[in-house]
């Protein structure tokens, strides 16, 4: 079966999040866009999930490995025929992204090594019931132990 993920830091976000019993929509400070939780095909890691970090000489990206190493990384996955998802496309409309934003988007996305045709999207909270939880251990995504209601594995 194939999986969409939600990639998330292990050790900041993913504590707020099984406390919150949801994965809630998130307009990432597009004020005026309906907030939207975002999915990827992507089944190794999402590019646009890296972190940004602020270095010597200004605004970094991480390299997964830094990522992983700083933050620790997570994942939710959902079945990709879940009835929710909308498509990159489809999930850009619903939010009122114009099409010259869309590609500025996409261009950032492919400059991190990710593929909008990987983007998906709710336009609700996902319950925690509804996914599958995992942390990378540095060689593979297993399960996660310690979260209440989430399936682990």
């Amino acid at each position: 079966m194939i999986m969409v993920h939600h990639y998330t830091t292990e050790h900041h976000h993913l504590p707020l999040i099984l406390t919150s019993g949801s994965l809630r929509p998130n307009n990432a400070g597009a004020e005026h866009e309906p907030p939207l939780v975002w999915f990827s095909k992507a089944q190794r890691w999402e590019g646009t999930a890296t972190k940004m970090v602020m270095g010597v000489n200004g605004p970094r990206l991480l390299t997964f490995a830094d990522q992983l190493a700083e933050f620790g990384c997570a994942r939710f996955s959902l079945p990709a025929d879940d009835a929710r998802l909308m498509s990159w496309v489809d999930a850009c409309k619903h939010a009122g992204i114009t099409s010259t934003t869309r590609r500025k988007l996409e261009s950032v996305g492919r400059k991190r090594g990710a593929s909008p045709i990987n983007w998906f999207a709710i336009a609700g909270a996902v319950p925690l019931a509804d996914v599958r939880l995992q942390r990378f251990d540095g060689a593979a995504w297993v399960g996660y132990s310690g979260a209440e209601g989430v399936t682990h594995g």
